[in-house]
């Protein structure tokens, strides 16, 4: 309850700051440019994260961290709505990125995989803040939602992310 109480506060108070936006990557696909993230993930420690893009709709993408490794393509369909394709620790995986932008300042981001290990599906669910702090870089919150063989876990991330 505290826990909850905690994460739904934290929530509320970064929606109020303005410049913000919902999520943690948005699904456009910048040129010979793109982001990366360093995330704190609850009880999963560290996370690494990098996209590059190599046309104006397609995209490269990796996140590492303690317990699994992702390595992908994002296809952009526009600036609202993305494809991912590719291995979450050699299970295949797909995806969706999307972005719904509320006012000029913020939006609503969200990416959703969906991944068959051993004949078994895997889902996870990323929801959070992006405040930034300069040009290049911003400050990130959220929520991150798995289910898997091994059942259900809801995590809290916070870390900052560069755009180049």
């Amino acid at each position: 309850m505290r826990q909850s109480f905690f994460v739904g506060f934290l929530v509320i108070a970064l929606l109020l700051i303005p410049q913000v936006v919902l999520g943690f990557s948005t699904p456009e696909v910048q040129v010979r440019g793109g982001e990366t993230a360093l995330m704190f993930v609850g009880d999963k420690g560290l996370q690494l994260s990098t996209e590059y893009g190599v046309s104006a709709e397609i995209g490269f993408c990796v996140a590492i961290r303690k317990d699994a490794t992702k390595v992908g393509a994002k296809y952009e369909f526009d600036s609202n709505l993305a494809l991912l394709l590719g291995l979450v620790d050699a299970a295949p995986f797909i995806g969706a990125n999307i972005y719904m932008p509320l006012d000029q300042y913020m939006g609503l981001i969200g990416e959703l995989d969906l991944s068959l290990a051993s004949n078994r599906l895997s889902a996870q669910l990323e929801l959070g803040v992006v405040l930034d702090l300069v040009d290049n870089l911003d400050l990130r919150g959220g929520l991150l939602a798995e289910t898997d063989q091994e059942g259900k876990n809801f995590s809290f991330q916070i870390g900052l992310g560069v755009n180049y």
